[in-house]
């Protein structure tokens, strides 16, 4: 149940204007889970400040949910790999991606 959760919310937030998932899509990254996790906990992506996606239940992806979340994404992304980039939390991931 919470990966086909993780598969909407990701594809709503790559659809919805300013999400971060659709910001995403356009590097060669993925999270890993428990960068993963943080976003799906917040019920809500910080940077929808126009609140174009509807919030959602946070919740939290096993490993064995992460793997399938990933393996759907990379499946749709080509190329992709899963990098923490050197940082230790989502914030400074994100910062990070949008600086390269």
């Amino acid at each position: 149940m919470s990966v086909e959760r993780a598969k909407e919310v990701l594809t709503e937030n790559s659809n919805v204007l300013y999400g971060i998932f659709g910001f995403i899509e356009t590097t060669w990254f993925f999270p890993p889970r428990n960068f993963l996790n943080v976003f799906l906990q917040q019920g809500s992506d910080p940077c929808d400040q126009d609140r174009r996606m509807n919030p959602w239940t946070p919740f939290i992806l096993s490993e064995s949910e992460y793997e399938d979340v990933k393996e759907w994404w990379l499946s749709k992304h080509p190329g992709t790999v899963v990098d923490d980039l050197g940082e230790s939390r989502w914030n400074g991931w994100t910062v990070h991606l949008r600086e390269m």
